[in-house]
């Protein structure tokens, strides 16, 4: 007989149910939320890097090439690759120390060499590049660098290069040159620095020195100011023992006269010799007229001093006198020296209108065709017998026949048509 199902069970699994899917329903939007919500996190949160700190190394298989580490071999590093480095450099001609295996300052300094003449960066340290290169083929021999010439800040007679023509080149422009543009710094170059220096108030010393460089390449370097001519009527200078000049006196236009002169008229004996431009210009006639006359072969040996040479001069001639006589004192040596040498500041060479001519080559000029044609003719061309065997006591030196005095034609002439020396000239004019 079938067995009936309890209807008091069936009730109670049937509520069991209903409960069920009420509670689902309720429970359905708080799961969906909860769902959205993990999506956004997980989206937004990266994920995380497992941290495998604790895990046992993984050990390379030994067979296997393990990839080179670029060495860079520079100061401090030691060993075989730095002695081979050495050994390299060494055979090339950039090191030459010990081959120790210790990277030093000199291995560098051969480094630098060695990258700075094949185009490298030259630091001095020999990375991956720079052994590349020096183990090749393409490695150059050591050529060592020229050392530059400095270019000299100093200027001076006996200089002959590059800076010299250029400082001639400003000095013709500015027009205190006239000789030629040779680079050889002469006597030429230094009267004209001289100049230069003269007319700017700096120190004349005819050394083209920083001030003078400075101002000579300045863009208001001063043009020449030519001395004007003096007047040819003036009443010429009387310099003699009673009218010296002062120690600071120095004529204004004064000419090279080895650069000056006509070589074939004349030998300007050393190449410092100076005189005054308008007397050493009459001076070229003069010896233009003697050569038309037959008469050549003469020596230019004494222009333009300054005091302080004169006083040398006197000097020398005194301890002359003293050599040859031991038994005088000092005071009678100086007293004999001044028949011949004027004492400083009293001679004519001061003023730079005398000159001191001979024969070349001859022992005396006295008696000579020079010095007669010249005790003649010289009177034409403004020029005098400045110390004549008959005015001895009134000049106060004894006859010079070589010694020529520029004075003009206008004082010249008269002075030689009335036999009169240049003192009693002006004591006429007074």
């Amino acid at each position: 007989m079938e067995e009936r199902k309890s209807p008091v069970g069936t009730i109670l699994l049937c509520v069991a149910l209903a409960a069920m899917l009420v509670l689902c329903g309720a429970l359905m939007p708080r799961m969906q939320s909860a769902k959205q919500l993990l999506d956004i996190e997980k989206n937004a949160t990266p994920t995380p890097t497992a941290d495998n700190r604790n895990m046992l190394a993984i050990t390379p298989h030994p067979n296997a090439t393990p990839a080179p580490t670029v060495l860079i071999l520079k100061v401090g590093v030691e060993g075989d690759q730095v002695k081979r480095l050495q050994e390299r450099l060494k055979h090339l001609g950039y090191y030459t120390g010990e081959v120790d295996g210790q990277f030093g300052q000199g291995t560098a300094q051969s480094v630098m060499m060695f990258q700075a003449q094949h185009g490298i960066a030259a630091d001095g340290l020999a990375g991956e590049e720079t052994r590349t290169l020096l183990y090749s083929d393409a490695a150059q021999v050591f050529v060592p660098t020229p050392v530059p010439t400095a270019t000299p800040s100093v200027l001076s007679m006996g200089d002959d290069h590059d800076g010299v023509r250029a400082a001639q080149q400003r000095l013709k422009d500015l027009g205190y040159l006239e000789g030629s543009v040779d680079g050889d710094f002469g006597a030429g170059t230094k009267a004209a620095v001289m100049w230069f220096q003269r007319q700017n108030g700096l120190s004349e010393d005819g050394v083209i020195g920083g001030n003078t460089m400075a101002l000579l390449y300045s863009e208001d370097a001063p043009m020449a100011i030519a001395t004007p001519t003096p007047d040819p009527n003036a009443a010429p200078i009387l310099v003699n023992k009673t009218h010296p000049v002062d120690a600071s006196y120095k004529p204004g236009d004064l000419v090279n006269m080895r650069d000056f002169m006509p070589s074939d008229l004349i030998y300007v004996k050393g190449s410092e010799c100076e005189g005054d431009r308008t007397a050493a210009t009459a001076l070229i006639n003069l010896l233009k007229a003697a050569k038309a006359d037959g008469i050549t072969g003469w020596q230019l040996n004494a222009g333009y001093r300054s005091v302080r040479y004169q006083q040398t001069l006197m000097n020398n001639k005194i301890d002359e006198y003293l050599s040859r006589n031991p038994s005088w004192s000092r005071s009678k040596a100086q007293s004999a020296a001044s028949k011949t040498v004027a004492d400083p500041g009293t001679s004519e060479h001061h003023t730079g209108l005398a000159f001191d001519v001979t024969a070349r080559g001859a022992d005396a000029f006295i008696g000579t065709e020079q010095q007669k044609w010249l005790n003649e003719n010289c009177w034409d061309y403004g020029f005098i017998i400045r110390y004549q065997e008959d005015k001895e006591d009134i000049t106060g030196f004894i006859a010079e026949c070589w010694h020529i005095r520029y004075v003009g034609t206008a004082h010249s002439i008269p002075m030689r048509d009335n036999n009169l020396c240049l003192e009693e000239y002006l004591g006429e004019m007074d």
